[in-house]
């Protein structure tokens, strides 16, 4: 019997993708390549079945939790509502609900708002947002927290710092005031909704029980790698963080691969070029920090960053250094700090790092993506999710070393320069406390603290903390926050509840000296021409940024 040749045939509708096509010359498909002419043949109806099983489970599920209070199964709800408008818009073109909502906005806010006159118009919206963000202090019930007064104390706070970065900004005739006030209304509003509503509490809850939960899988491969009972014995940050770090960076490689985490930037970055007016590519940057990091965000819109403007690349590395990315939340994690306050906190800089930065360094250019929504790139090299995970595990395990080498260097420095300042400190009657970089910088960071609505018991503790972040890392900061001394006691532990919860939001940032050298080499490799403007704006960006995170715990301090 003669063999069947096979050859190969050009792409068309009633054939298979390229690449799968071979056909014998009985005009017969070859088993090889069944399942992708199946899968794009009958993809609707996989969809159509996976999604009334889908149904099906979350009818069960509702049924099985009828007497359950609604704030439980919301992270189920959404979850549910979430998919289920992925796949219809598969199918159909959500353009017409950006067109509706853009046509209702038009209508209804930006059009008679533009009947008034542009100054005017400015400062009866910033009286409103101010008389709100009153109104709320003023009217909150006392609870263990804080009153009225610590409440005013931070709102005060928030008016001194946006005063302070006013009278410091590169083109104070240029601040766009529109912008500003926006994110710091809507910073605001994810504050109430965390903080002071079950629903959205239980759902940051799920968020970072869903963070932990994930997290914790990177337990199976440390234990085949190392063993169980050298892990049991030896236990610590190397094999409790690193381990995470690169099992979450291969994990979002392969949610990026398939087109998730695009999807949900792009949809982000919509919305707050949208309502913040700020231009698509800042948008899109800020829009990933919080997930992919500050530097690898970026690349999201490489190619752009050639052509942004300064008072961009401003605003793009504001944004890196106001949050920290998911990829690190497993330090935090076995720190013991809670990750509901640091996601929390993450979410609220997007807005308000963008606002901070239009601020400090005001729009003087016309940029080629204002007002333009801007979509991810979406390109990967990678061939399919296993290559994905191969990358992403690649890039985390360079990621750890970064870290590792990072903190190492940090934390040794930091100890030679304590040692020298105690020596000197010594020399002129400086015994108790002994003088140290991190005793210095609290007390230059005294007045700072107070601002955030610290109570004054706990200033020079939670000021040290924060001098910490700047000069070292957020890493030492938390876990100087955390660790117990001699006596068994820890900076947490001995600090009021209203302070543990404002310093939690106020040292969750990548503002630190050594993370400018990160971000002026990531973008930089980006676009090697514009290193120069990089460095020019590297320590301008990271100041705001840490004024970014601490108006957070600002409003945090408000709210409680």
């Amino acid at each position: 019997m003669s063999e069947e040749k096979s050859t190969v045939v050009p792409y068309s509708d009633d054939l298979p993708p390229q690449g799968l096509d071979t056909i014998s010359e009985t005009g017969r498909y070859s088993l090889s390549f069944w399942p992708a002419y199946l899968w794009r043949e009958y993809f609707p109806v996989f969809i159509g079945v996976f999604w009334v099983l889908m149904t099906v489970y979350f009818g069960f599920a509702l049924g099985l939790k009828k007497k359950t209070a609604l704030s439980d199964i919301l992270p189920l709800i959404f979850l549910y509502v979430f998919i289920s408008l992925k796949f219809l818009f598969i199918f159909v073109s959500s353009d017409f609900l950006s067109t509706g909502f853009s046509f209702f906005w038009n209508i209804v806010f930006v059009k008679p708002s533009h009947m008034i006159p542009e100054r005017f118009r400015v400062i009866v919206y910033a009286v409103t947002v101010f008389a709100i963000f009153l109104v709320v202090t003023l009217t909150l019930p006392v609870s263990e927290y804080g009153g009225r007064g610590t409440r005013i104390q931070s709102l005060a706070g928030i008016v001194i710092v946006i005063f302070f970065m006013t009278l410091t900004s590169k083109y104070p005739r240029k601040i766009q005031w529109y912008t500003v006030i926006t994110g710091q209304l809507l910073q605001f509003i994810l504050g109430v909704i965390v903080l002071k509503t079950n629903a959205g509490l239980q759902f940051f809850k799920w968020l970072s029980e869903i963070a932990s939960g994930l997290l914790e899988f990177s337990v199976a491969g440390t234990e085949f790698l190392f063993g169980e009972k050298l892990i049991e014995d030896y236990g610590g940050f190397a094999f409790t963080v690193f381990p995470a770090v690169i099992f979450f960076v291969a994990l979002i490689q392969i949610v990026y691969f398939l087109g998730g985490m695009q999807w949900l930037i792009g949809k982000l970055s919509v919305f707050f070029t949208a309502l913040m007016g700020t231009s698509g590519s800042e948008s899109v940057v800020a829009s990933a920090c919080p997930f992919v990091g500050q530097g690898e965000s970026a690349v999201l819109v490489s190619q752009y960053v050639e052509f942004m403007t300064k008072s961009e690349l401003h605003a793009i590395m504001t944004s890196g250094f106001s949050t920290i990315s998911g990829s690190v939340l497993s330090g935090y994690l076995s720190l013991g700090i809670d990750l509901t306050y640091i996601i929390t906190s993450c979410i609220m800089s997007i807005p308000c790092s963008l606002a901070m930065s239009k601020l400090r360094y005001p729009e003087t250019e016309e940029s080629l993506t204002k007002g333009k929504a801007v979509k991810p790139k979406a390109e990967t090299e990678d061939i399919n999710f296993l290559h994905a995970a191969g990358n992403g595990a690649a890039l985390g395990m360079t990621l750890s070393l970064l870290i590792a080498a990072s903190l190492i260097a940090i934390i040794s420095l930091l100890a030679f320069i304590n040692f020298i300042l105690t020596w000197l400190g010594q020399f002129v009657g400086i015994n108790d406390p002994v003088l140290t970089l991190n005793l210095i910088l609290g007390y230059i960071l005294y007045p700072f603290a107070w601002l955030l609505g610290v109570p004054a018991l706990d200033l020079l503790s939670v000021s040290k903390l924060l001098g910490t972040k700047i000069v070292a890392n957020e890493f030492v900061a938390y876990s100087d926050l955390v660790t117990k001394d001699a006596k068994g006691n820890s900076v947490i532990s001995s600090i009021e509840p209203r302070s543990r919860i404002i310093v939690q939001f106020a040292l969750c940032g990548f503002a630190n000296f050594s993370s400018v050298g990160m971000q002026i080499g990531a973008i930089g490799a980006i676009s090697p021409p514009r290193k120069g403007d990089l460095a020019r704006l590297a320590l301008s960006a990271m100041f705001t940024g840490f004024i970014s995170t601490c108006i957070s715990a600002a409003i945090a301090g408000l709210l409680l």
